[in-house]
């Protein structure tokens, strides 16, 4: 479990404010926000398992310190060792509150504006980047300590993008545009939508993990078990 002090309380006062331009918000289905052109990315090939899969649902917010420990250690083993056998949907928006005020969309990080920034590079890497778990994976990689700063900013995204064979221009585009602020929108919604009060937060199957073993919790919800639990 990440310790108590890393995590990011819903209650903790935010920090500062981004006002985004006046763009028309026009509401996202509930299911696969909007994608681009298979064309920008270079995608890594995803393996198939057709047989039963757990649902992981991860909420949290880029520059949050335990959701940095989290998605580089206990979450990022998961998605590599189990990515095949799991539906792993991730909202980074966290503890952030959307406002609309005369037209005009304002996001509150708890983090400051740098935070609403970096969510918006992952809501476009999920968007953009065709392969989830590579989506994932880049996304993993902005967060990591080694990162200069906070990690998820635009050198991170070049970084990752690099090591990855990835394209990080069109995220950067889509952050810095209408369609940013669309999908931050959208990851907001959802995660309204459950009733947390710290981030990281994470569900399997519906129910709260609170575990210290993400890959052992995860395996115990398998009617058989695939070969990674065994």
């Amino acid at each position: 479990m990440v310790p108590i002090f890393l995590l990011c309380l819903s209650c903790v006062t935010l920090i500062d404010s981004t006002v985004l331009p006046d763009v028309p918000f026009k509401p996202l289905p509930e299911e696969d926000p909007p994608t681009v052109d298979d064309d920008l990315m270079h995608f890594i090939p995803d393996k198939t398992y057709t047989e039963q899969k757990v649902k992981i649902q991860l909420f949290y917010e880029c520059h949050c310190p335990g959701c940095r420990e989290f998605e580089t250690t206990e979450f990022n083993e998961t998605v590599v060792k189990m990515n095949e056998y799991l539906d792993i949907q991730t909202y980074p928006y966290g503890n952030a509150k959307t406002e609309e005020h005369d037209g005009k969309v304002e996001f509150k990080c708890q983090h400051g504006p740098t935070e609403c920034y970096g969510n918006k590079l992952h809501a476009c890497a999920l968007d953009i980047i065709k392969n989830h778990t590579a989506a994932l994976q880049f996304n993993i990689c902005m967060m990591e300590s080694s990162q200069e700063k906070e990690g998820s900013d635009d050198i991170a995204a070049d970084k990752c993008g690099a090591q990855m064979g990835i394209d990080s221009t069109p995220i950067k585009s889509c952050a810095n545009g209408a369609k940013g602020i669309e999908l931050l929108q959208y990851y907001g919604v959802e995660s309204n939508k459950i009733n947390y009060d710290y981030v990281p937060f994470v569900l399997i199957n519906g129910e709260e993990y609170q575990g210290e073993n993400l890959v052992k919790a995860v395996c115990k919800y398998f009617s058989e078990p695939p070969p990674p639990c065994v």
